[in-house]
């Protein structure tokens, strides 16, 4: 039995496409949701093509995303408590060969393989072996890569760097890339025939929103410095924090708005004339379909795109203001890699028994004869 454990809607987007695989080939799986994100998770997940979740391990706190280190700390509180209500008979129902998969970075990452020594399984750690080099930069994103690679079983790595990283561990895997290659080339990706007047921002990290004079010399230069419009998607995160700090930077050419459905933000991405971002994922989407983005991190553990048309700021105002006078230097063509990185690990995965296609129920009429 396979179980994903995630908890925001970037897991979900990149997990998404390993589970929709093992769909099609008839394996069973479960989803299990520690919810940092509620409602976007959970809203989310039939716009991925997913059944609904098996089991909800905690749901934010008080049902609210987390935002604060109080929440983190009562969910993490909750998460406890259920494993210690469940783990028992969980031993003793779940088959045999099962393993836990979990991605990324987050606080879910960790606390999936924490999970899966508690239940005596092992795990496996999609987009593993990324590293900043700089534990305080993205903080707390790379304290949780370097203990989920302490814990994981199989590590997934997206990137030759990324492996080189785990030199000498067991069980690593080269996926020749990043999973969200594929969340992207399940849609189109043809180039638009048509490219919007438009510059797409997304700033959601911790360590950006918590820095509040960063974030206010960001609004400022944004509405200063912008040739075109911009829409701003913002998240539980940032909502109540963006639009006041906007308005008094008279960002009248700012429109703040809800983050879209992915493939609908996939398509925005691809039509936009340029992007600001501290988002892996979306640097990762953006160096496929070839659009000027601006990597607004210190560091990033992520080299898709870096020297072609992804720049990163280094938190620069002056960086932000001269990639937004000539992002267009940045186009680059769409790209289609020849590997399948979801394909690559639903093959490891039945190659080491964990996808095994459901046996069909003896009279079933659809069953091949």
């Amino acid at each position: 039995m396979i179980i994903f454990i995630y908890g925001t809607t970037a897991e979900a987007i990149k997990l998404a496409p390993i589970a929709r695989r093992l769909m099609e080939r008839g394996v069973p799986f479960e989803q299990w949701l520690t919810c940092q994100h509620t409602e976007s998770l959970t809203r989310m997940i039939p716009e991925l093509g997913l059944p609904e979740p098996d089991r909800i391990i905690a749901y934010g706190n008080g049902s609210a995303p987390l935002g604060s280190s109080r929440d983190v700390v009562r969910w993490l509180w909750t998460i406890w408590r259920w494993v210690r209500a469940e783990r028992r008979g969980l031993r003793a129902s779940l088959p045999a060969h099962s393993i836990i998969v979990v991605h990324g970075d987050t606080l879910t990452t960790v606390v999936g393989t924490w999970i899966a020594r508690r239940l005596g399984l092992p795990s496996a750690h999609v987009e593993a072996g990324l590293r900043s080099g700089n534990w305080r930069h993205p903080f707390p994103e790379e304290l949780d890569r370097r203990i989920a690679g302490r814990l994981a079983t199989i590590h997934y790595t997206p990137s030759e760097e990324a492996t080189a990283n785990l030199a000498g561990k067991e069980n690593v895997v080269y996926t020749h890339g990043n999973t969200v290659i594929d969340a992207v080339l399940d849609h189109a990706v043809d180039a638009p025939s048509e490219r919007d007047p438009v510059g797409v921002v997304l700033l959601h990290r911790y360590e950006y929103l918590s820095n509040r004079e960063l974030v206010e010399e960001t609004m400022r230069v944004l509405a200063a410095e912008s040739p075109l419009p911009l829409r701003f998607f913002v998240d539980a995160y940032a909502r109540e924090t963006i639009p006041g700090l906007l308005a008094a930077a008279d960002g009248g050419m700012i429109q703040v708005q809800d983050k879209l459905p992915h493939e609908q933000f996939i398509s925005l991405l691809r039509r936009a004339s340029f992007i600001v971002t501290d988002s892996g994922g979306i640097q990762a989407e953006a160096a496929l379909v070839g659009v000027p983005t601006l990597v607004h991190r210190v560091t990033t553990e992520q080299q898709e795109g870096v020297g072609e048309n992804i720049v990163l700021s280094g938190w620069s105002s002056s960086a932000l203001t001269d990639f937004l006078k000539s992002f267009e230097q940045y186009r680059r063509p769409a790209m289609r890699p020849p590997h399948s990185p979801s394909e690559i690990i639903v093959d490891d995965l039945a190659r080491r028994g964990y996808a095994e296609p459901k046996p069909p129920v003896v009279g079933d009429p659809t069953a091949d004869d």
